[in-house]
């Protein structure tokens, strides 16, 4: 039956504005391929994209990854190695590029080192939002759905340091998040949101390691470029049902992300993680995640993620996790007998990502992730719903305002493709089942200059496929989405 699915993908028709957006997108890197390999050593006296920007180190997370740069703490908050020396700057307006993605290693972009002074500092970050998005399936009983859709998210935070001397250092952060768009409460009016994202204590010594505890993202080994933000229309994709307002999505991207975002929803917000810097081109992060669910579950788990920098024109990333989750009271069968595997749940997954700057302006990546899930649903039940799903794609950009003007522009794409197959024993009988998801983005962001502070504009295009077989009765779903969203973002 897979491989009949299989066969169905190989066949299925390319869309014109997949097809116009991938041969823009390869048609323009050549076409300025020339012009970078005549730029010589102009190009060469000016910082890189990820050098110019401030860093943002801390561990920062994804109810799917990507996750928005909304999560990334300030370069205050975590211990870099320090850079034997800045790279020169002839001009501090020159090549000032956008933030990279949420949660990726600051060190990554050899930053300065922070400032070791003890105080307060206030960080925080502003992201808005808006997009129109049109839904579609193949099915004649669900009809199209647009939205107009407008959002965003306001971050602020103090910093705490205490410089403990001999480069030891104590810090401090709670970070309050404000959402541009509120929930209808259960009385018909706003459930005002407050919430919450970093909130930890943190202890280190300068450039060499750190420990910290509390709530916070843990670094991203999956990378999709700057075109998939995360809370964002293409990060989610295309839906399988015509109701906006539910979680039922065809399967997001599996990013080694089990351990990875501060939603409670995903994963409790107890976390303890040890950061280590043998070099200045490398680090490792192990981390521990623990706590309690709202479903009356415990959470424990690991995940360890690692990453090298080779020869300034590559990084490569690579994480693998563990994650257990159980019911806080003893489950037992229908016969009264105690059930341990009754109510619990094992994901365990790896994946990483290579990333690779041939030439300055031009920049290219490939992530793979692949995922396990072991889930005993019912109360009363030791039948097991396994799930494998894997995730492989990459982006390819190019810094098109590096070649006529001192600031950059950033043009790019990326392309995704996630598949999940397994079996689930709780909807009145076993059902195999198949999904899979394609996901497209093409964007330009263009940097203001200031805070990494950017105007980005992205156009998406996902299609979903299931496949459900049960007892010999097969249905199939397929859905379609289409958006373009205008993304104004600024950091401090």
């Amino acid at each position: 039956m897979f491989a009949n699915a299989l066969n169905e993908d190989m066949s299925m028709q390319i869309s014109t504005g997949r097809l116009f957006v991938a041969v823009c997108l390869f048609a323009g890197v050549g076409l300025l391929a020339p012009a970078v390999l005549a730029q010589g050593e102009e190009d060469a006296t000016a910082p890189a994209t990820d050098e110019a920007a401030p860093a943002r180190t801390a561990p920062s997370d994804q109810w799917t990854s990507k996750s928005s740069p909304s999560q990334w703490p300030s370069s205050g908050q975590v211990a870099v190695p320090a850079a034997p020396s800045p790279p020169p700057v002839s001009n501090p307006a020159a090549r000032t590029g956008p933030p990279a993605e949420a949660g990726l290693p600051g060190w990554m972009g050899t930053p300065p080192a922070p400032s070791m002074s003890s105080g307060l500092e206030w960080h925080g970050n502003l992201e808005l939002d808006d997009g129109y998005v049109r839904y579609s399936w193949d099915q004649a009983s669900y009809k199209p759905v647009t939205v107009l859709d407008s959002r965003g998210r306001f971050v602020l935070g103090p910093m705490l340091t205490q410089n403990l001397g001999n480069g030891y250092f104590l810090r401090e952060t709670g970070q309050f998040v404000a959402w541009a768009r509120e929930v209808p409460g259960t009385a018909g009016g706003a459930l005002y949101q407050i919430n919450v994202d970093d909130v930890y204590v943190q202890v280190g010594q300068q450039g060499l390691w750190d420990f910290m505890a509390g709530r916070f993202l843990t670094w991203r080994v999956f990378r999709k470029g700057l075109g998939f933000d995360l809370y964002t229309l293409e990060d989610t994709g295309a839906r399988l049902d015509t109701n906006y307002t539910d979680a039922n999505w065809f399967p997001h991207m599996y990013e080694v992300n089990t351990i990875f975002m501060r939603d409670p929803a995903i994963a409790p917000a107890g976390r303890a993680a040890f950061h280590l810097y043998p070099t200045s081109w490398s680090g490792i992060e192990l981390v521990g995640s623990y706590g309690h669910l709202q479903g009356s579950q415990n959470v424990l788990g690991g995940r360890l993620a690692a990453g090298v920098k080779l020869l300034k024109y590559a990084s490569l990333l690579a994480g693998a996790e563990y994650q257990a989750v159980w019911g806080d009271q003893q489950a037992v069968l229908s016969d009264g007998t105690p059930c341990a595997k009754c109510n619990t749940r094992r994901e365990y997954g790896a994946g990483g990502s290579l990333a690779v700057t041939p030439l300055r302006p031009i920049e290219a990546a490939l992530s793979f992730a692949y995922g396990k899930e072991h889930n005993y649903l019912d109360l009363n039940d030791e039948t097991a719903s396994p799930k494998r799903t894997y995730s492989l794609g990459g982006y390819l950009q190019l810094d098109a305002g590096s070649l006529f003007m001192p600031r950059s522009l950033i043009v790019g794409g990326a392309f995704f493709r996630t598949e999940l197959r397994g079996i689930d024993n709780t909807a009145g009988g076993t059902v195999d089942e198949y999904d899979r998801h394609d996901q497209l983005a093409a964007y330009v962001a263009y940097p203001l200059g200031f805070n990494n502070a950017v105007v980005k504009l992205v156009f998406s295009e996902a299609t979903g496929h299931q496949q459900l077989l049960n007892q010999g009765n097969q249905t199939t779903t397929d859905g379609h989405m289409y958006s373009v969203r205008l993304r104004f973002a600024y950091y401090y």
